[in-house]
Order: structure tokens, then C-alpha cells, then sequence
């Protein structure tokens, strides 16, 4: 029987790194939002402010931004005032934007971070500029402790709380004829509850055993001895059981001796770059269909998921849908993830904006 190849990832796209930044060229950002005075957003994790003066470009509170650096960033909100009224913001605003990613370069990953432009216009009627904020809103969800991770997993295979969503025992429910699984799961820093709902699954079903073999990954750069060969295997660990105590087991070690930092950006990079090649020639000659796992899609998604997937005969999954058929469809074809669209085109799929 052939194995299906499971991957539960975070969804993550390509790091630019550049000498200078341009907003139109390397942030997407959204139609400019006109406020009389600037509020946080309410519908992300956590924020914190990197201040600045009102005509300046430098950051203030350079610590916030070091502690910034240790976070999982998921928006941005450039902040300013029109004030003189209609004088052109455009330079300063740019070279904040620069200022910014020496700083944070994390705020730069536009497959998981939404940006925006505030501006604020009531300094015109109040005329105390220092009153307003200037500056950017980071917003992130904050990295749990091992312990907290841990024990976030065993309150959900307990039955003491819900998950914070319930993306994987959905898309499981809904393919239960999957069998002879791979899985291989990430559980770098903040994906713990969705590790747990895969452990929820191997409990329920621990006499079907669906999943033969199980794949953790958490990075572990510093005690990797190269980062370009294939056969290292530094930050992953396996398991073959039925037994969801001993998968928990792994995956509890996995979490606890990997770095637990959300560095998973780099580890797909370095898998697509070295590895692909011999995985996807591996896995189309065997007829092995690739299962890709979408989690947290938000503003953006990588499209090389889809491309995989549909090299492969395989499909990919979010909470609301399935996507089966990818290596039927035709050049023009158009698919819908939530709010977001991907289309298909001769060369693969990319978004539509």
C-alpha cells in the first residue's frame, strides 16, 4: 500500500533580503486606513509599540524591537500624522519603513505578516502633535514556554480545554480514508495546539493506526553540523507507533531539545533548496501523493504548496476546504482560500491581488 505524505506546516514564503526596501516593491500593504487618532487592532495576539518622533524616522525604543526579534510576527502598523495637512509623507514614511527592517527583518516575511498605513488626521483640530502616536504597531503571537506548550497539550488530550482551532481534527474527519501515513509535523514554537490535535487523533484511533511513521522537526541550527547536505538530521526526530503516549513522548522532546523559536522559515527554505529535487522526483516516480496541511493561512499563502501538491497527484487542506483535484486542473483555473484567490498558470500557481 502506498504512503500518504503529510505535512503540517505553518504557511510560510520567502525571505527578501535586501539593502534597501521599497513599500511597493517588497511590502504589501493595504489601502492607506484614515483615522483621527490611531488604535490598535483588536484581532491579533499581542502589540507593542516602536516609537518615533513625529518628523523622524528612527526608532526610540530599539529593546522592544531586540524583544520583537524573538516573536512570531503576524502585522504591522506604520503609523503617522497629516500634519502640515496634504504635505507629502512619502520619504519619511519609506525611510522609517528601512529603519524598520534593520531592526526587524521578521516583519518582512509577506507570506504571514499584513501591513498597513495609518494616517492620522485629527492633530489639524487638536494641534498637540506629541500626543499622537508615530511610529510602528508590531503585532505577534507571543512564544509559550515549553512548559506552557506541554502543558497546553496535555489540558487538550485531557479534555480540559478546546483547542484555538480545530484545523486538523477537521480536515482528518473529512479524509478519514486516509491510511499508511507519514506525517510529517512541525513543532517549532507556537504550533502546539495544532501538535495537539494531531495526538487527539493517534488517541482516538490508536486501533486503526492510520499513521505508520510520524516526523517532528523543530530547528536546531546550532548543533547542526552542515545546513547544506542531505543526510543531516539535526532537529528531527521520528517515531512508529500506534501508542499516542509514546508519539507524545517524541514530540514533547522534539519540542524541548529543538531552539523553540519560530525559525521554520529557514528550514523550508533549506528543504525546498536541497532536498526537494530528490523528495518530489522521489515521490512522483513512486506515485506517492503529497497531503499538505495549511495552518494560520492569513493574508497571504505560498503557492509553491499548491505546485507541490499538484506535482505529486496530491492535495492540500485548510479548515474550510479540500483541494483534490489540483493535478486535473488547467492553466486559468482559479481557486478561493477564505478571502484569498490563487490562480494557475503555465508556469504554477501564484495569487491574485
Amino acid at each position: 500500500m502506498k504512503k500518504i505524505l503529510l505535512l503540517n506546516f505553518l504557511v510560510l514564503s520567502s525571505f527578501e533580503f535586501v539593502a534597501q526596501v521599497n513599500m511597493k516593491m517588497n511590502v504589501r500593504i493595504k489601502d492607506t486606513v484614515v483615522v483621527d487618532e490611531f488604535e490598535p487592532r483588536k484581532d491579533f495576539f499581542a502589540c507593542q509599540y516602536l516609537k518615533m518622533n513625529p518628523g523622524d524616522f528612527r526608532i526610540l525604543n530599539e529593546k522592544v524591537a531586540e524583544m520583537l526579534s524573538k516573536e512570531t510576527i503576524c502585522g504591522i502598523d506604520l503609523v503617522y500624522s497629516d500634519y502640515p495637512e496634504g504635505e507629502d509623507f512619502t520619504e519619511l514614511n519609506e525611510r522609517r519603513i528601512v529603519e524598520l527592517f534593520g531592526a526587524l527583518p521578521q516583519a518582512f516575511n509577506r507570506a504571514v505578516v499584513t501591513w498597513r498605513v495609518v494616517k492620522q488626521t485629527g492633530v489639524k483640530k487638536t494641534g498637540n502633535i506629541q500626543e499622537y502616536f508615530h511610529g510602528f504597531a508590531v503585532y505577534f503571537r507571543e512564544m509559550p514556554t515549553f512548559y506552557a506548550e506541554n502543558k497546553l497539550i496535555e489540558q487538550i488530550l485531557n479534555g480540559e480545554v478546546a483547542p484555538q482551532d480545530s484545523n486538523i481534527l477537521k480536515i482528518f474527519e473529512r479524509n478519514e480514508k486516509w491510511k499508511d501515513m507519514l506525517v510529517v509535523c512541525d513543532v517549532t514554537g507556537s504550533m502546539s495546539p495544532y501538535t495537539a490535535q494531531l495526538l487527539v487523533w493517534i488517541k482516538a484511533n490508536q486501533k486503526i493506526r492510520n499513521m505508520k511513521d510520524i516526523l517532528f522537526f523543530n530547528d536546531d541550527e546550532e548543533k547542526s553540523t552542515t545546513q547544506v547536505a542531505v543526510e543531516d538530521q539535526t532537529g528531527l526526530w521520528s517515531v512508529s507507533s500506534g501508542d499516542y503516549k509514546k508519539v507524545m513522548n517524541v514530540a514533547v522532546e522534539a519540542m524541548q531539545k529543538g531552539r523553540h523559536i519560530e525559525n521554520n522559515l529557514s528550514y523550508v527554505l533549506l528543504f525546498l533548496q536541497v532536498q526537494l529535487k530528490y523528495l518530489l522526483k522521489y515521490l512522483v516516480d513512486q506515485k506517492i501523493p503529497l497531503r499538505i496541511i495549511l495552518c494560520g493561512v492569513n493574508a497571504s499563502i505560498n503557492t509553491y504548496y499548491f505546485d507541490l501538491a499538484r506535482a505529486t497527484g496530491g492535495s492540500l487542506h485548510t479548515i474550510e476546504s479540500d483541494f483534490v483535484d489540483l493535478a486535473n486542473l488547467k492553466p486559468g483555473a482559479t481557486l478561493k482560500i477564505g478571502d484569498l484567490e490563487v490562480i494557475l498558470t503555465p508556469t504554477g500557481f501564484v495569487q491574485k491581488h
